[in-house]
């Protein structure tokens, strides 16, 4: 069962990325394109993505258990180190 949550999990991601047009490279190009023609929509596809996971999150904190696990598996680190940062840069 998790296996099939896994699949239609990421059948949903592609259909997203699919129906925003992310698909076309141009598009990409033209979002990493600072200085020239930015094509700003990519900016607004994550937008859209991080309100729809935070809203997940948000609701997966309230329940008492995972549906297709038998436990949560959340961070358990909240500190921000010297390998985080090199690695975000």
């Amino acid at each position: 069962m998790q296996v099939l949550a896994s699949f239609l999990c990421g059948l949903i991601f592609g259909a997203g990325l699919l129906i925003s047009g992310m698909t076309d490279p141009q598009k990409v190009l033209g979002f990493l394109d600072l200085f020239g023609a930015w094509d700003a929509t990519l900016a607004f596809v994550m937008a859209g993505a991080v309100a729809v996971a935070a809203s997940g999150f948000a609701l997966a904190r309230r329940r008492a258990a995972p549906a297709f696990s038998p436990r949560f598996v959340w961070p358990d680190r909240n500190d921000i180190d010297a390998p985080l940062v090199g690695g975000a840069i």
